[in-house]
Formats: C-alpha cells, structure tokens, sequence
C-alpha cells in the first residue's frame, strides 16, 4: 500500500460523503484496511490531509471533509444526451453529472457541484457529481432566424437556434422587444433559462435584426454574433485610429535605422491584407547567410493605456472567418500604417542575424528600423519559384530570384541543423 494511494483513498472517502463525519476505525471499515500497521498509516495520512487542510477534525475527534473543500466549482460540459462533466481540478479526473443531476444547466455554464460517488482510487473511473448551483451562465444572448409557428405557447415567435449545443433547445421571443418579421435574423437576450417548468426550452427579448436568412454571408455574421465577437469598434477607437498619420512623419524617423537599401519582400497569403512582418536574406563574404526579420512596430502607435491598446487587449487577436477578417485593430492600422505595404515607407522593429553554414546564429542585433518592401509576394508564387520553377514567375520577378534561392539554401540548413538537435532535447 503506497502512502500516496492511501492518501487519495482516503480523500475520496470524504469527499464522497461530505456531510458525514469519520474515525479512524470508521476510514479503515470503509476502506477495508485492518491491523494496527494500516491503523497506523491511516492516521499518518489524516494528519496530512489535516496539514493540507483536505480534512478538518471536529470537536468530537473525528475528520471530516473541509467545508472550504465542499463547494467544488467548475465549468460544465454538456453531452447531447442529456449528461455532463464538470472540470472542476486541474489534476483530479471531472465529474460525471447524470441527466437527473444537471440542475438543466447548459454548455459552458459555471456550476457548483457536490461529490455524490468519489472516484476509484486508480482513477480509472473518475467521481460522480450533481449540480447544486449555476453560478453564471455562459450564454447570455443567442441568434438565429424568426419564425411564428402554430406551436409558439402564447409567445411572439421562436427564433431557431443554430449554436449545435443548445440546439435541441427551442426559444421564444415574448413580445417585450422588437417585432421582426419571419425571414428576418435577429440577436435576442436571454432571460429565462430551462427551468422545471419548461425544460426543452428558453425564453427572451428580440434585441436587433442583423439580416435575413436568404442573405449572402448571413451564416457568418451569426457566428460572429453567437459567439460575441466585437464586429465595430467603438467611437473613441476609431477616432484614436483617424488621428493617426496615414503616412511616417519625418519626427518619426529620428532615431531609426535606414534599411530602404535593403531587398525586403513580404509573403503572405493572397487574401492577405495586415502584412505584418517582411524578411531578407544575402550571402556574406564568409560564406555564412545574413537573415534580416523585420516586424511592423505597432506599439509606436498603439501605446500603453490609450483607447487602442484597450480595445486590441480586448479583442486579443484579429478573427479570420471563410469571407471576411474581423481586426484586432481598426483597418486604417491594421491595413495602412501598421500593413508593410509594398513601395510604403514603414516602422519596424528589426532581427538582423547571421548564421553560418552549420545553422548557428553566431551574431544578432534588434534595432528600431525605417524600411520599405520591394514586393508583396505570396506563398504560391514563392513556391512557383523555388519548387516549380515556373519560368513565368520567375520573369515576374527577376530580380528577386536569387535572394529567394538563397533563401531556399539557408532554409535547407536551418531543417538539418533542426533535425540534429531534436534528439538533443
């Protein structure tokens, strides 16, 4: 009997009936543990459980469950058949919560919950819990298309769900909000959950109308709306980004280093519209391979605190859906000034390496920078040129070939050099 394993074991005891109090010999009954050597162990790791404040003893000498330890809060992840687990420890197993056992909560929701069964001491078969609150709920608003069907139960319509863990649910729309129109799609709030007086479905108020269903990208927009991704930004972002120059002022420059004598060259997708970073690569005289990485310096005019910062901090990355981007930061950064845009003067923030023919980065220096791209390349044409060796792209960009065949070389010794440290690590 491993120390460790009768410590759990004993836990789970506890935690299974937190109500309940225990001695000594009543842990050993439950466990099956006699002598004195178990008795002994026994107590050993009560007092450990004791130090670690698992266990409390009462006034009577017996150990019971913590009552700090009795709420257990975690985040509940429903199954379509009406089950759930909650993870609620970033180490013990989650807790299968029956269907009678949900309190109906849904997808998501925060819950406190109680151990009814406590889990095998093996962890092969984790605990069993039940839900004995919602501390919040994870949906606040849903979306989908408004239809007044024959069933409405005396409600203005239903608005079809199409958020694939709540969809067995229907909602209603009570005529507290606006009045759409069947065919219309619609944003609603939430306000009331499935309860016991109706479990299969929810209730709220019609809050805006985003489109119509026959709309071309309106599925989109409703996974924007669902999953409360921010489409606009608000007045005081958008007023920050118009004051911002369009263009690199001459103040700008002071304290930058020049590199616009550089070959610089973006490779993004073709989509692509925030290039955000441009690279370079030459031979040098020794033989080793200069490697210049440039990235657009944002943070020169997204500073500390303002309006930007927080908006971005809240977003925390731009959103890429099948049609559209949604920005981190307003277009007029994100796409202009802060987009190393091909024949744009640009700030940056510079990685200037060079690295020899074993892969080693023997020197590298990081500098605010000043640079322009030669060209917005793509991928695909990168890939027509060093694999296919398309001799129309190749035409197209003369004078960029041999940089990018060396830029094949030093990947080439990058991958080996790659391949003999993994075994290292």
């Amino acid at each position: 009997m491993q120390d460790n394993e009768l410590k759990n074991e004993i836990a789970n005891v506890l935690v299974g009936h937190p109500d309940k109090s225990f001695s000594v010999e009543e842990v050993a009954d439950v466990l099956k543990y006699h002598g004195s050597a178990a008795f002994k162990l026994i107590v050993q790791e009560l007092a450990v459980l004791e130090r670690e404040k698992v266990a409390s003893v009462t006034l009577d000498g017996k150990f019971q469950l913590n009552p700090e330890k009795r709420k257990l809060t975690g985040i509940f992840h429903a199954n379509d058949k009406g089950f759930g687990f909650v993870a609620y420890d970033e180490v013990e197993p989650d807790a299968y919560i029956a269907p009678d056992n949900t309190m109906l909560a849904l997808n998501g929701d925060t819950v406190e919950i109680e151990i009814v069964r406590p889990g095998s001491a093996d962890q092969s078969k984790g605990p069993e819990g039940k839900v004995t609150a919602i501390v919040d709920h994870k949906y606040k608003s849903v979306v989908g298309g408004f239809s007044k069907p024959d069933d409405d139960r005396g409600y203005y319509g239903e608005v079809k769900l199409t958020d694939k863990k709540i969809a067995k649910y229907k909602f209603y729309i009570n005529d507290v909000g606006i009045k759409p129109t069947p065919g219309e799609v619609v944003t609603a709030q939430i306000v009331e959950y499935p309860n016991a007086s109706h479990p299969d479905y929810m209730v709220g108020i019609a809050e805006k109308v985003i489109g119509s269903v026959d709309d071309p990208g309106i599925d989109i927009l409703q996974v924007v709306y669902a999953h409360d991704i921010p489409a606009e930004f608000p007045e005081e972002v958008t007023e920050a980004a118009n004051a911002i120059p369009d263009h690199v002022t001459e103040e700008e420059k002071i304290g930058r280093e020049d590199i616009t004598d550089q070959t610089l060259v973006t490779i993004d997708g073709e989509s692509s519209k925030d290039l955000d970073d441009a690279v370079t690569v030459w031979q040098l005289p020794n033989g080793n391979y200069h490697l210049g990485v440039h990235i657009a310096d944002v943070s020169h005019y997204v500073t500390p605190g303002s309006p930007l910062d927080k908006e971005a901090f809240r977003r925390g990355t731009s959103v890429y859906l099948t049609d559209r981007v949604i920005p981190m930061l307003p277009r007029r950064l994100s796409n202009g000034i802060c987009s190393l845009n091909e024949g744009e003067l640009r700030l940056c923030m510079s990685c200037e390496m060079e690295i020899d023919q074993f892969g080693n980065v023997i020197k590298h220096r990081i500098h605010p920078s000043l640079m322009r791209s030669k060209a917005r390349m793509t991928y695909t044409a990168v890939n027509q040129i060093l694999e296919a060796h398309d001799e129309k792209t190749m035409d197209q960009y003369k004078e960029l070939v041999p940089m990018f065949e060396q830029m094949g070389d030093l990947h080439r010794i990058l991958a080996k050099n790659r391949k003999i440290m993994v075994p290292l690590i």
